[in-house]
């Protein structure tokens, strides 16, 4: 309100404050967006990790080797030990790593990480254990890695190596919305198109619309390669499109969206090449 006030009655005597005045406030906003990108940036960047066995000594040698490794590689990780099943699956859901044993009182390791896929877990998993015949059920959670106990550190650093290289990519196929006031990561697998209208887009996502005002070009250099330009108006994530015919993408969500004569063969040529990647 301030600004369109200066704006409007700025005059060749004023001029000099409105200069002084508008340079300041570009200049917080501009530090504003740059402060949250930072604070984004750092808790991207933080590895959380749990483990979960009901041996103190067991959660103990873990979490120092699990550390030590990871310091080496310079990363920037916590640790936090739980030795009750229930804690844990009652706890925030914001690690991106959890070690797990099978064999503890109450709630087995397996069926723990079933009830953490189902509660949304989507980070990695990694049994830790004496009972190999469970082996074969870690694969329907979707587990990184079997480790048997005693752990072989050879065999802990490569997984670790992994996890982290997964967990790289993952970070990359995310979207940071940034505005003066507000940031916010969003996963790109959980969006299914975007759109603007009157200088202001709308992500469409599942259960969620998040709206902010800003460039659809700038948004597809964010998301190159990943989301779909298919009309001056829309970006469209490929993974949802169904079907497409007549001159719209129809996605998985039931939306119809426009795809424009002027995209349509970019968007045939990036559909391919999606399609091709994706086997």
């Amino acid at each position: 309100m301030e600004w369109r006030t200066g704006l409007l009655f700025a005059g060749p005597e004023n001029s000099n404050l409105f200069i002084t005045f508008f340079c300041r406030f570009t200049a917080y906003v501009l530090k504003t967006d740059v402060f949250c990108a930072i604070k984004m940036w750092e808790v991207q960047a933080v590895l959380k990790i749990a483990i979960c066995d009901d041996e103190t000594v067991m959660c103990g040698q873990l979490k120092e080797l699990v550390s030590g490794k990871l310091s080496q590689w310079q990363e920037d990780f916590t640790v936090v030990c739980y030795t009750n099943a229930m804690r844990l699956l009652f706890s925030p859901m914001d690690f991106n790593l959890i070690f797990l044993d099978v064999q503890m009182p109450g709630i087995n390791g397996m069926s723990l990480a079933r009830k953490l896929r189902q509660k949304g877990f989507e980070g990695v998993l990694i049994f830790v254990t004496v009972m190999r015949e469970y082996m074969p059920e870690a694969f329907e959670v979707e587990a990184m890695d079997f480790l048997c106990k005693p752990i072989d550190p050879k065999r802990l650093e490569a997984a670790l190596a992994r996890s982290v290289r997964r967990l790289g990519t993952e970070a990359e196929d995310t979207l940071f919305i940034r505005t003066a006031n507000w940031c916010r990561a969003v996963k790109i697998r959980d969006i299914y198109y975007c759109e603007v209208m009157d200088r202001k887009i709308y992500v469409h996502m599942k259960g969620d619309v998040i709206e902010y005002y800003g460039r659809m070009k700038d948004l597809e250099k964010q998301t190159a390669f990943k989301l779909i330009r298919c009309h001056r108006s829309y970006l469209i994530n490929p993974r949802y499109l169904s079907e497409y015919r007549c001159g719209f993408a129809l996605l998985e969500n039931g939306e119809k969206i426009p795809v424009a004569q002027s995209c349509r063969q970019g968007f045939m040529e990036q559909m391919m090449r999606y399609m091709e990647k994706e086997g």
